[in-house]
């Protein structure tokens, strides 16, 4: 081994273990503490993992994913031991998915070319070019929710003997709870805490598919525009309004996923959570397709803004439905493919 080469390595090493300790602390300031300002702080998670991923190699996020699953797993006071659950929390819900969707958008995404010297002031063009790497990522993303939530719902349903079982334990857990925020707070008095009690353990799981989903996928984003920052991307940014789509297949399964949730039982249970996975992603895709319908429209900042302040305003999940059914048109139909094909279709003859 060379001596640039061992450098190379050394600061790799230094990269992952400072990207792991870093979102260890993030989480682990949440796991202890539970306040609101530590939950906004664990949201940052991920990025320490995806930046040293994105700009030092997949080799450097993984050491720091693992890095970090054990780190989040000891506890050092009044004594030291492992605390496996929140360890396996962190790795399932954080490291593991962040290191995964890394890789998938470095995987076939095409090399940063050199820059070539151009005169001041000159437009580049800017052609669209189909880049798999948002693809890939948001499928992986989307597949890793709906596999490991499902597994894990399953894991809960035989542990307890039973999905009924198990929410019916949750359910008990809950209802005290809700029971006591009634009594403390102005809550509608025809409230029933064990029927919301029963609703919330219904849609708590599929509910962290959506959340981990767009946590992950914005994440991703936030990371890789750091790394393009920083001259460290190994990719040149894709243009992620045409690009960021679900593979055909995946987005078809919406249809089964749904129909299968009123089947019940633990098969409807995963299908619900099947189901959210897709429609969180093909919401993505149909924001993104908004984006890139409105360009070169005078209007475009003025819709952008009021599509995302109802989103904002407006009590979820309608606004994104409305954004999941766009995509899965999309899907069908391929939009931007369509607008492509009349921007370059030659204009009629006289």
């Amino acid at each position: 081994m060379t001596r640039q080469s061992m450098l190379a390595s050394l600061s790799s090493l230094g990269v992952a273990i400072g990207a792991g300790l870093a979102s260890a602390l993030l989480f682990v300031v949440f796991a202890r503490n539970g306040t609101m300002i530590a939950l906004c702080l664990a949201y940052f998670a991920p990025l320490p993992l995806m930046i040293a991923s994105l700009g030092f190699g997949q080799w450097t996020g993984l050491v720091a994913a693992i890095l970090a699953s054990l780190v989040t797993a000891i506890r050092v006071w009044p004594s030291v031991e492992f605390i496996y659950p929140v360890g396996v929390a962190y790795a399932v819900g954080i490291g593991i998915p962040a290191w995964l969707v890394c890789v998938a958008a470095l995987r076939g995404a095409p090399p940063l070319e050199p820059q070539t010297t151009r005169a001041p002031h000159q437009k580049v063009a800017n052609p669209v070019v189909p880049n798999p790497a948002p693809m890939r990522a948001l499928a992986v993303a989307a597949l890793y929710f709906a596999g490991a939530l499902s597994i894990a719902a399953l894991a809960l349903a035989a542990a307890h003997g039973g999905l009924s079982s198990a929410l019916g334990q949750l359910t008990e857990q809950i209802a005290p709870i809700l029971r006591e925020l009634k009594e403390a707070t102005s809550l509608p008095g025809g409230l029933d805490p064990e029927v919301l009690a029963r609703i919330l353990v219904r849609i708590m799981v599929p509910a962290m598919a959506f959340s981990g989903l767009m946590l992950t996928t914005a994440s991703l984003w936030l990371a890789g525009r750091i790394v393009q920052i920083s001259a460290r991307l190994p990719t040149p940014w894709p243009d992620i309004p045409y690009n960021l789509r679900l593979p055909v297949p995946f987005a078809a399964a919406l249809i089964p996923a749904t129909g299968l949730i009123f089947v019940g039982h633990e098969i409807g249970f995963v299908a619900a959570i099947v189901a959210a996975s897709l429609a969180t992603a093909l919401s993505l895709q149909g924001l993104a397709v908004m984006h890139d319908l409105t360009r070169g429209m005078s209007t475009r900042t003025p819709l952008l803004f009021g599509a995302y302040l109802v989103m904002s305003i407006v009590v979820p999940p309608w606004p994104m439905a409305i954004f999941t059914i766009v995509g899965l048109v999309d899907a069908a139909l391929g939009l931007r493919e369509r607008k492509r094909l009349r921007q370059s279709a030659p204009p009629p003859s006289p």
